[in-house]
């Protein structure tokens, strides 16, 4: 069945067709953004589900008090990924409720409510109530070991992996609700297509200094385009990604790369959401027109 046949609803309101569960507060909008867009536009129903609150990330809001108003962030994120949400197009969303751990090797590590702390099945089990809940039929969420080694990001992909197949056991977590398969699990894909090499430039020419990222020694050396189980145009979603995002007040500055690219350089700049198939697990070469493909 073709992404765009998939039904918006199911026997339930509630129910989604596709779920992203990502680390934190902002993570929805950037890597699966244009992809939450795109799906919504195709009357599909979709979900997020942000594994922590956010807690020590920080405060680019003018009008936020980066001191005396930090023990609140959690809060303010919470309403932040809502209202970013609402943009997408997000049907549902569910806070899993754990505490940002930091970034890694920080004194937030320490934390015992720190997601990286917490027991592994209770975090599973938490989750699959979710996801029996939702009835997705695909999950996107990080790809082992995280987009990068951030112990949010990798805990979100452990936790994920282990509910994606629990969910479907009867005789796992029964106090959960009843049991539900995911038929499909993605993983955000880091690939290097080779725009922004080919941008150089236009950034330069908009006024961008972008040589962080022409001193990076890994530059064009990471996985390519013809890697990835799905290649999704987002194109199209450009403007509303970039309103998500700054939906964001805390975390993206009105001036961040993210957002305050001319409106074409950025459609290209990010034009395409790559993902690879964890599960079933893709063939080498494998390529899929869209994240829903062969659902019937």
């Amino acid at each position: 069945m073709k992404d765009a046949a998939i039904p918006s609803d199911g026997p339930s309101d509630q129910f989604v067709t596709l779920l992203a569960i990502r680390p934190h507060p902002d993570d929805e909008s950037t890597a699966t953004g244009g992809m939450l867009a795109h799906y919504s536009a195709c009357q599909v129903r979709t979900g997020v589900v942000i594994c922590t609150g956010g807690e020590e990330g920080e405060i680019n809001d003018p009008d936020l008090d980066p001191v005396a108003d930090k023990p609140r962030l959690r809060e303010i994120r919470e309403q932040e990924v809502r209202d970013a949400c609402d943009i997408l197009g997000v049907a549902e969303l569910r806070m899993l409720g754990y505490r940002d751990s930091g970034m890694l090797d920080t004194p937030a590590n320490q934390h015992t409510e720190a997601f990286m702390n917490v027991d592994i099945i209770e975090a599973t089990g938490r989750l699959v109530r979710i996801i029996r809940e939702l009835r997705p039929r695909v999950i996107v969420t990080e790809p082992p070991g995280g987009i990068y080694p951030h112990p949010d990001h990798v805990m979100c992909y452990e936790v994920t992996a282990k509910a994606f197949e629990a969910a479907g056991d009867a005789q796992v977590f029964p106090e959960a609700g009843p049991p539900w398969q995911v038929s499909k699990l993605y993983a955000v894909a880091q690939i290097d297509d080779g725009a922004w090499e080919s941008l150089l430039p236009q950034f330069h020419a908009a006024g961008y200094d972008m040589s962080w990222l022409e001193r990076r020694p890994d530059r064009s050396q990471g996985p390519s385009a013809e890697s990835a189980t799905v290649s999704l145009d987002v194109r199209p979603y450009s403007e509303q990604t970039r309103r998500a995002l700054l939906a964001h007040r805390t975390q993206v500055p009105k001036d961040s790369f993210l957002v305050s690219l001319p409106p074409d350089l950025r459609q290209d700049a990010f034009a395409t959401a790559y993902f690879n198939r964890l599960s079933p697990p893709s063939a080498p070469g494998e390529h899929e027109p869209g994240l829903l493909e062969g659902l019937s």
